[in-house]
């Protein structure tokens, strides 16, 4: 997996969350298809920005479209960075 390759990923997903129409659904079964094959630093990345989106929408009491699916993608993408984390260890 290339480095620009994982930009393009990052930069997409942080488009698709909190829009509200298809692009979350397409960007979030993605990200869940191609994460086994993502470096540790972009997962960390990933799992840090769904994070920080979902506590923005927190803080200005809003609910965020398609959070529940966020949070898994987010479960997912944090199950992969501790495998990668592991065996780098």
């Amino acid at each position: 997996m290339s480095r620009d390759l994982e930009l393009m990923l990052i930069c997409a997903m942080r488009y698709a969350i909190g829009r509200e129409t298809y692009m979350p659904s397409v960007a979030i079964d993605y990200l869940r298809y191609i994460a086994p094959q993502l470096s540790a630093n972009t997962l960390f990345i990933l799992q840090r920005d769904i994070e920080e989106e979902i506590e923005r929408y927190k803080r200005i009491d809003h609910e965020m479209y398609m959070a529940d699916e966020w949070l898994k993608l987010k479960q997912d993408i944090s199950s992969e960075y501790e495998k990668k984390k592991a065996v780098q260890e």
